[in-house]
Formats: C-alpha cells, structure tokens, sequence
C-alpha cells in the first residue's frame, strides 16, 4: 500500500491547506470518525480539568495530547452546537460501566 501525503495530492501550498482539511473532515466527521473523535476527547481529557498534583514532565504531556486533539478541532471547524454534542459524548466516554444488576 502506498500512504498518501499532500506532496502527491497537490503541488501547490494553497490546494494542499483546503485538501488537508477536506480529508481531516471526511475522516473525523463520518459516522465512526465522530466515534473515535469522541474517545480521543475522553483519553486526551480535553474537556476535564488537569490534576493539581501533575509533575512537570506529565503535565507536559498532557499538554502534548491537548496540543494534538486542538489541531483535529481547527481542522474540522465544526459549529458551537456540534462542539457542544462532541463534548457530552467525551464524558459520556469517561463514565464507568455498570454491571446490569447494579442499575436494578
């Protein structure tokens, strides 16, 4: 398999930025992209505060993982509305699993 890159897609600066973002978008905004997008909110704890007792090294890595999910959300551009379902389906991801007998 060949990997694709923007070199071979396009050989001018300004057709690769929009074709970057058209591919960003039609990966992150299909039905599974909005999946995983949801996941990598929820392990990149974007939408949680940072713990205070975070060394420097951790919260810099932290830091790193935000850096990275923030990209994917510029790339995208999606409206406040969706952003807001973005974020509650991130903590819904963070919550934990309950047995079936726990709920009854």
């Amino acid at each position: 398999m060949a990997w694709q890159c923007l070199r071979r897609i396009s050989r001018w600066r300004e057709s690769r930025a929009s074709a970057i973002e058209r591919a960003y978008r039609s990966v992150f905004l299909s039905p599974d992209g909005e999946v995983v997008l949801a996941d990598l909110a929820a392990e990149c704890v974007i939408y949680q505060a940072a713990p205070v007792d975070l060394g420097p090294r951790e919260g810099g890595y932290l830091d790193g993982r935000k850096a990275l999910f923030t990209r994917i959300l510029a790339m995208i551009r999606i409206p406040p509305e969706e952003h807001a379902a973005l974020q509650s389906a991130a903590r819904l991801e963070t919550l934990p699993e309950l047995d079936t007998d726990e709920g009854l």
